[in-house]
């Protein structure tokens, strides 16, 4: 356990956050101690804060609360200069909970009080809120906003699939290769939108259309136009063709919002990610590329003091497995509770590295051949790559691929009997 500070907070807060209240749990220093509900309006938090700070005499307040993120969690870190903060993760309260009450009863007050207590009596064992620099919690906010707002895209996409098979379903098939959210898809579901209005066009003005669209491959451009030909008419409808018609252009025009704010997103992100230090450091990792150089940046972030061992980054993120023992039973399995995103984002890297670096490609197959799933396999790599980046953030040095293939060669051949 790292070397902490001596416990001198003037008082210990548990706050229960909720929609529309936060039932809070305050104890001073001398043992005095008040429950109460406050708004969850800026002003009346700000109002409370203000009380709270003129009672403890200029000295310094710990909080405790189950998010990490949200609007409370954001006006009390403008504050941090006497307040420190402790997220709790919401599993630890709910453990804690049991230990008093097994019967699982739950309730909003008594939770703030919990909390409070779970910050008093194991502070030595929580740890603090420290903010990163802002480039890189803007960054980190940027990577998951756009994440957030792609999945949005994609449902939008699958809704507008399910509505042209309804009725117009040569569409789908006509772009099922490159998606329904892809610009020549929208653009042609703006131009003509139901079959009827495809079949009155005339072969030269769709063959145009592609060209203009930079579809210039002969023999795609005629296997679209046959599958134009031996299309049928689902229905002819017009109770079931307006309506889907209405439902396609308002999905067409969301898809088309989405994708030129995601376009935004990557472009603000970008900008961000050169201007940190660090970007070197990851865009050198193969297979990392414009989208999960970014998110592994926000990850390490530049505090090298940050993440002690590259084992610290492997529990956190969820790569690394649980080990359960009991007498004679060992069970090994994945983290179910992790950090979603950070998790992805490791295994989404390396799941790309094993198309840019050989070794990782290798250590893939070898994985795979013991007859591991292929999602276990990504995390046996994603669990190897984070001790290597760690090793390059840590000393600040990029990631060469003929370098490690050489330590790797050397250590194989040293451990190899003679």
């Amino acid at each position: 356990m790292e070397n902490r500070p001596p416990f001198s907070y003037q008082a210990t807060v548990g706050i229960d956050w909720a929609d529309r209240k936060h039932d809070v749990f305050v104890r001073f220093a001398n043992g005095s101690s008040y429950r109460r509900k406050i708004g969850s309006r800026p002003e009346a938090i700000q109002e409370w804060l203000f009380e709270l700070r003129s009672a403890c005499a200029e000295g310094k307040i710990a909080i405790a609360l189950e998010q990490r993120r949200g609007a409370l969690f954001y006006q009390l870190c403008t504050h941090l200069s006497w307040i420190d903060l402790y997220p709790i993760n919401p599993h630890s309260l709910s453990s804690f909970r049991l230990t008093f009450f097994s019967s699982r009863a739950k309730d909003d007050p008594k939770d703030g009080q919990l909390l409070e207590e779970l910050l008093r009596t194991h502070c030595d064992r929580l740890r603090p809120y420290q903010p990163a620099l802002t480039t890189e919690r803007q960054l980190d906010l940027y990577c998951r906003q756009r994440r957030s707002l792609l999945g949005l895209a994609t449902k939008t996409e699958l809704k507008l699939i399910s509505t042209l098979k309804q009725y117009f379903p040569v569409a789908v098939d006509l772009f099922e290769a490159v998606g329904m959210k892809s610009d020549i898809a929208l653009n042609f579901l703006s131009r003509w939108q139901t079959m009827h209005e495809l079949r009155r066009a005339k072969t030269h003005t769709v063959r145009s259309f592609f060209y203009a669209h930079n579809s210039r491959s002969q023999s795609l451009i005629e296997k679209r136009l046959q599958q134009i030909g031996a299309a049928l008419e689902v229905t002819d409808d017009p109770a079931l063709i307006e309506p889907m018609v209405l439902m396609t252009k308002c999905l067409v025009g969301q898809l088309r919002q989405f994708n030129q704010t995601i376009n935004e997103f990557d472009r603000k992100i970008k900008g961000v990610f050169k201007s940190h230090p660090d970007h070197f450091l990851f865009e050198a990792l193969p297979g990392a590329g414009e989208k999960l150089a970014p998110r592994l940046l926000s990850l390490f972030g530049s505090d090298r003091s940050r993440w002690p061992d590259a084992a610290d980054i492997q529990k956190y993120s969820g790569i690394a497995p649980v080990i359960e023992r009991s007498g004679k039973s060992l069970w090994v399995h994945r983290r179910l509770s992790r950090p979603i995103f950070i998790c992805q984002s490791f295994h989404e890297f390396a799941q790309q590295s094993t198309r840019f670096s050989s070794w990782a490609n290798e250590f893939y197959k070898r994985q795979r051949e013991k007859g591991k799933s292929h999602h276990s396999a990504i995390r046996s790599l994603a669990f190897k790559w984070i001790r290597i980046i760690f090793a390059c953030w840590k000393a600040n040095k990029a990631y060469d691929e003929s370098f490690y293939l050489n330590a790797l060669a050397k250590r194989n051949a040293s451990s190899s009997p003679t």
